[in-house]
C-alpha cells in the first residue's frame, strides 16, 4: 500500500484538520482489516452532531462521515490521500 508520504507529520496533519473543519473532504485510507475505503467526511461545527465530539489522539482522526451520516476514526499511518470536495459551508438538509 502506498501511503501520503507525509501522513505522520504535524503540520500535514494540522492541514488536512483545517481543511476537515472548513469543507466536505474525500479521504483515502486503508481500513484496519486491510480494505481501502474512500470516505466523505467533515469536521464542519454546522453538520456534525452537537451531541457527540470527536475524541482528540495525536495517531488517530475522528471525522463525521457525511454519506453515513456518523462518526468514523481514521488511523494517520493509514491515510493514503485527501481532497477537498466542497470548497463552501452546507448543510445536511
Amino acid at each position: 500500500m502506498k501511503y501520503h508520504p507525509n501522513r505522520n507529520d504535524q503540520i500535514w496533519q494540522a492541514d488536512l484538520i483545517s481543511s476537515l473543519s472548513q469543507h466536505e473532504c474525500e479521504v483515502k485510507f486503508e481500513k484496519s482489516d486491510g480494505s481501502v475505503r474512500i470516505m466523505k467526511c467533515t469536521l464542519q461545527s454546522n453538520l456534525v452532531p452537537e451531541t457527540n465530539s470527536p475524541r482528540k489522539s495525536a495517531e488517530r482522526i475522528t471525522v463525521f462521515d457525511t454519506e453515513a451520516k456518523g462518526w468514523r476514526t481514521i488511523k494517520f499511518d493509514r491515510l493514503i490521500s485527501y481532497t477537498v470536495q466542497n470548497e463552501y459551508v452546507r448543510s445536511l438538509e
